[in-house]
């Protein structure tokens, strides 16, 4: 059963230090925007490539350690995820690390933890919002269904100052959420799972104040939670969303998400109304599946980018699920999630990568 817990606001503006995407009436049959799309194949010595719509790689960061995401800022420097640990508990390939690096892939600053994993996101004040892993306390754990013994691990949702490496602000999910209204995985050593978190600014529709989005996969759950007091503001999914990623507000206010389901079920990208927890909007088609990582993207023409993360697969489509863009990944690397700018979004360092 969902539980859905909704206060609405007139006015709200979208960010992660920036502008969100989408959520237009109608989208055209295709797309004409001009615009480049940021990915990274999942490789040991991956790179972050741009492409434009031709699929030709116009601009690369070749970092020369496993890479796991990263986000475009608005001066064209990139905020990127290295070394991330895939599971809790296990030694990590590297040394994980957030770090940000300027057009030309110089280090302007780095901040190293070992419990980093999946995401991180820029903030208009210059921090970052990571994800760390932490042990559940004797006491939280024992209020796990079904009963867990040893090492058991949640979430933690941290601001980083990128200047200091001091956190600045941090949301435990142990201590927020009521951990007897879910049901563990049978198997894992985590309850939550996070695998996505978004800023949400003053004048959200949530309630207002500025608040997180996360998706927590192992609970098929993605929540709101406010910043300042840590309350819980809306939860949705059990039951509705299997395994789900990279859930997104919407202008129009819908929360947008890429549900992983089962294999056999297929894939989809749902867009849901909060309020009502209704499926406004879903794309589904014959062979679209990734069991995991993945994500989708409302461009600002009503389309929407979607990274079906398993088979490399990076494409575009319309309302009416039409095809208008697609690529693929370089030997068809896995790709966590994808991200399309616009040329009037970012003030590039190289205008020429549009020629």
């Amino acid at each position: 059963m969902n539980r859905l817990i909704f206060a609405i606001t007139l006015a709200f503006a979208i960010g992660c230090g920036g502008e969100g995407g989408g959520g237009s009436d109608s989208s055209p049959e295709v797309s004409n925007a001009e615009g480049l799309t940021l990915y990274t194949p999942m490789t040991p010595e991956g790179s972050f490539l741009l492409v434009n719509r031709e699929g030709e790689t116009v601009h690369e960061w070749a970092t020369g350690q496993r890479t796991g995401m990263g986000r475009l800022l608005a001066d064209g420097s990139i905020v990127v995820l290295l070394d991330a640990l895939a599971k809790p508990g296990t030694p990590p390939s590297g040394t994980p690390l957030i770090a940000g690096l300027d057009w030309d892939g110089n280090t302007l600053w780095e901040y190293k933890n070992d419990q980093l994993h999946h995401d991180v996101c820029p903030l208009p004040n210059g921090n970052v919002l990571a994800i760390l892993w932490e042990q559940m306390t004797p006491a939280n754990r024992a209020r796990v269904t079904p009963a867990k013994s040893g090492a058991y691990y949640s979430d933690v949702i941290v601001e980083i100052d990128p200047a200091s490496g001091a956190i600045a602000w941090e949301w435990h999910a142990q201590d927020e959420m009521v951990i007897e209204n879910y049901t563990a995985s049978a198997t894992s050593n985590e309850f939550t799972h996070a695998n996505g978190v978004e800023y949400l600014p003053e004048g959200n529709p949530f309630n207002g104040v500025p608040s997180i989005l996360v998706s927590f996969r192992h609970l098929d759950t993605i929540l709101v939670a406010e910043c300042d007091s840590g309350e819980i503001t809306w939860e949705y999914g059990p039951g509705d969303l299997k395994g789900q990623h990279n859930p997104t507000l919407l202008e129009n206010g819908n929360i947008l998400v890429f549900d992983n389901r089962l294999a056999g079920t297929g894939s989809r990208v749902a867009e849901i109304f909060p309020e009502t927890g209704e499926i406004v909007w879903e794309y589904e088609a014959e062979d679209f599946y990734s069991g995991h990582i993945s994500g989708a993207q409302r461009l600002l023409d009503g389309n929407t980018l979607i990274c079906e993360g398993a088979t490399g697969r990076i494409f575009e489509v319309t309302e009416s699920g039409k095809i208008a863009w697609e690529h693929f990944s370089p030997d068809s690397a896995q790709v966590f999630r994808a991200y399309r700018y616009d040329a009037e979004e970012i003030d590039w360092p190289d205008p020429s990568i549009f020629e």
